[in-house]
């Protein structure tokens, strides 16, 4: 089904085109960025659970050939080799979220009941261990992780795909690592499912998303400080996106790249946000588009893994790296 973007008041005509074209992105903020193709995984994914620790990147869950799993799948960055760890705890799932935080991945959410579950991956001693559940089940959200907690941000349904309810949540839920305890905080001043987010310099930033199930994706970028509770409005994505389950980052600047677009299909997006001036530009487009792709930087690099084509439902093997 064809998406509908979310419009956005235009710009006022008598700022004329001198402002539109300050407004425009422009080309290679720092760039161009060049794409390598790196060792596949052992088979196609898509929306696995997705972060790294030190040197190895986990991708948990997804679903693959077969439906559903709980395969660990582990990448060694520096002999670019995949291996599998132990298989992760309770239902087989996908289009959850996971994140790194000291030696471990946390994956939360997911569909098929999965909804509720928070588990802790060791690659140290190849364990999983199963914490406190979410307050509330859900999949396609984004998380992030400031000083010792993790925020469970938006979401859906247990549902079938991207975009796939016409329940969205609006709802966020602090972690609290140390105690194993759960706490809801501000929520997002929109409900949206399948965001990106990111922490960078105590703040959290979430990017576009789906809003009113599969009518509309939408551009918005929303920052939020958890030190006043509040969420403040970024400058918009140049293009409205959703079906995220990871964003890079490199210094100051975060890269939004691939998911799925408004004609429901992966795009090559490679769109760059500059925290400093909350401003964007345009980096070199992905070789492989893909939605629903796990995402996470090490070293000055990228790492896009898995995804869907044309956004969900062909899982792909592909692992490209990204260097800014």
């Amino acid at each position: 089904m064809r998406l509908k973007i979310r419009k956005r008041l235009a710009i006022a005509a008598g700022l004329g085109c001198t402002l539109l074209g300050l407004l425009a992105p422009t080309a290679f903020a720092n760039g161009p960025g060049t794409w390598q193709s790196r060792a596949d995984l052992p088979a196609g994914v898509e929306g696995p659970s997705t972060a790294n620790v030190g040197n190895l990147i986990v991708a948990a869950y997804g679903f693959g050939p077969a439906g559903d799993s709980n395969e660990t799948r582990i990448y060694n960055i520096a002999q670019d080799a995949w291996s599998l760890g132990s298989p992760a705890p309770g239902p087989a799932s996908s289009e959850g979220i996971a994140v790194s935080h000291g030696d471990s991945v946390y994956a939360l959410g997911g569909r098929n009941g999965a909804g509720i579950d928070n588990n802790r991956y060791t690659p140290d001693t190849d364990t999983w261990t199963s914490l406190a559940p979410m307050p509330t089940a859900r999949d396609g959200l984004g998380a992030a992780v400031v000083g010792n907690a993790i925020y469970a941000i938006g979401g859906r349904p247990e549902t079938g795909g991207p975009c796939s309810s016409f329940d969205q949540f609006a709802t966020v839920e602090r972690y609290d690592i140390a105690s194993d305890t759960w706490s809801e905080v501000a929520a997002l001043p929109s409900p949206r499912s399948d965001v990106g987010a990111i922490a960078h310099g105590g703040k959290i930033y979430a990017f576009g998303g789906c809003r009113l199930g599969t009518e509309t994706v939408t551009d918005e970028v929303d920052i939020y400080d958890p030190t006043t509770d509040t969420w403040s409005q970024g400058a918009p994505m140049p293009t409205a996106r959703a079906g995220f389950y990871g964003i890079g980052i490199k210094g100051n600047r975060v890269y939004v790249m691939g998911g799925l677009d408004a004609a429901g299909s992966a795009s090559a997006a490679n769109e760059v946000y500059d925290i400093a001036h909350d401003s964007w530009s345009t980096d070199t487009p992905m070789e492989h588009p893909r939605g629903e792709m796990g995402v996470a930087s090490h070293g000055g690099r990228i790492y896009t893994v898995g995804g869907g084509i044309p956004a969900f439902g062909t899982p792909q093997s592909t692992l490209d790296v990204f260097k800014p």
